[in-house]
């Protein structure tokens, strides 16, 4: 895994483009913490195989969920992307195809340590029909599009990385640390006292939280930090 430490908004943005350059398809994950590159089912104890756990709760959510899901989810797959939209610990992590969004996601991040983004050179993890195939039988790590059919996966440009149980490590093992994976790993690194000053400029170029989170909500978010910001 490469490790660079950002200095300035323009730094990021030439460090992304040399990334980008001969790769179809890079995807990038900002965070408040260094690395732990693992989903929500994963985080607290990576060593159980939640395997017949997470299709034991995918069946009682079709079950109890039925009148709310209202004929959503055609697949397993689809299901986990809109379960783990409202909360729900799966094996899916998030991800999204605009930097400067990975960007603003690290530097609102809780707390006031420094904060990192991640980028995924992705096209060696990318799989056709991803859809098709079980997401728990999975014999390695898939980057792959979701069916973009809400607005906030829309205006975040929104990826995920599925991730498997290794039998042979007997855990989830995080990217960072996954021979397959971490070859292909960027990590920025930015100063805590460089996020204020990243965020006024992410703003300044269209990013922030109402455009990140297109409803009232976003647009309340929005408007309590800038006057925050002001005051």
């Amino acid at each position: 895994m490469k490790k660079i430490s950002v200095d300035s908004f323009v730094h990021y943005i030439e460090c992304v483009e040399e990334i980008s350059k001969g790769c179809q398809q890079v995807v990038f994950r900002g965070q408040g913490v260094e690395g732990n590159l693992l989903p929500g089912v994963a985080r607290k104890k990576p060593s159980n195989n939640t395997k017949e756990e997470e299709r034991k709760i995918l069946d009682q959510l079709k079950l109890q969920g039925a009148s709310l899901l209202n004929g959503a989810g055609d697949t397993d797959l689809d299901l986990l992307v809109l379960s783990q939209h409202y909360g729900l610990k799966t094996r899916l992590l998030d991800w999204t195809g605009n930097p400067l969004a990975a960007l603003w996601f690290a530097c609102t991040s809780v707390g006031h340590g420094d904060v990192y983004v991640y980028a995924l050179e992705a096209d060696n993890y990318l799989r056709k029909n991803v859809y098709a195939s079980d997401p728990f039988s999975s014999s390695k790590t898939h980057a792959f599009q979701p069916r973009l059919n809400n607005a906030r996966l829309v205006a975040q440009q929104g990826w995920f990385t599925l991730h498997r149980y290794s039998v042979k490590s007997r855990r989830f093992v995080p990217l960072e640390r996954n021979p397959d994976v971490r070859k292909s790993l960027h990590e920025f690194h930015i100063p805590g006292s460089y996020k204020e000053s990243l965020i006024v400029s992410l703003d300044r170029h269209g990013v922030s939280e109402k455009t990140l989170f297109p409803d009232i909500n976003g647009l309340c978010l929005y408007l309590n930090r800038k006057f925050e910001m002001q005051s």
